[in-house]
Order: structure tokens, then sequence, then C-alpha cells
């Protein structure tokens, strides 16, 4: 008999260690599984927070409220320095031009690579409008 108990309790000693084992292999499965949701659960916010800014910032104004073409054009040749300082917070990678959102009335197109480089732009112009002109901004 003390053959057959003692194969008994190695073999509960056995089954104790594979449950256990079992245990912390799940355990680990669920904790790979939660860092892998946090990780695409951020990306999705960053993603969608350039989604949504992008789009508040192409909310524009009614025909009406926009200068005309010829004042743009002015505006933005008397604040070239300004253009050129936006243009280079990312050479070849921001752009700015002019747009003609209805017959004779203008404004700016800002194209931009990142929300840092957005956010360095919108403190370089640093109001809602370019000196009195609306502008859009794009992440490209």
């Amino acid at each position: 008999m003390s053959e057959d108990s003692s194969k008994k309790s190695n073999l509960n000693a056995i089954f104790k260690n594979n449950k256990s084992l079992n245990e912390r292999k799940n355990r680990h499965i669920l904790y790979a599984l939660i860092i892998i949701l946090v990780v695409f659960g951020s990306l999705s916010l960053i993603i969608s927070y350039g989604a949504i800014m992008t789009y508040i910032d192409n909310l524009g104004p009614s025909c009406e409220d926009y200068p005309s073409i010829e004042t743009v054009r002015e505006i933005v040749e008397e604040h070239q320095d300004v253009i050129t300082s936006i243009e280079n917070t990312s050479p070849e990678f921001v752009f700015v031009e002019i747009n003609e959102p209805c017959d004779g009335k203008g404004q700016l197109f800002i194209y931009y690579d990142t929300i840092t480089t957005r956010n360095k732009i919108k403190s370089i112009i640093g109001g809602d409008t370019f000196f009195g002109v609306p502008y859009r901004m794009f992440n490209i």
C-alpha cells in the first residue's frame, strides 16, 4: 500500500504543478492581451485626435465672412516672413497656399505633416485667423 500511496502523492504533486503552470501561463496570456489592448487603444486615440482636430480646423465661415481674394493676396505678401516661418517648421512637408472657397473670396490652406508641426504653426499664427484671413489646416 505504501507504494500505491506514494504513486498517488506523486500524481497529486504532478497534477498540482501542471495546474499551477497552466494558471501562470493563462495569467501571462491575459497580461499580454491587456498590454496589446492598451497599445492599440492609445494609437486609436492619437489617430482620432488628429482626425478630430483636422475636422474642427476645416469648419469654415460662410461666404460673406471671407475677405476678398485681393485682400488675402495683399496680406500674404505683407507677411511673407511669417509664411516662411510657418513653412520652415517642417521644410518640404509644410505648404501654405491661397484658396478661393467662394467667388472672389479667399482663405489660406495650410498643409502639415505631424501634430507637433501643427501645434508649432498654430503658435506662430497666434490666433484664429492669419492677420484677419481665415485658414484651414490639413494633415498630409
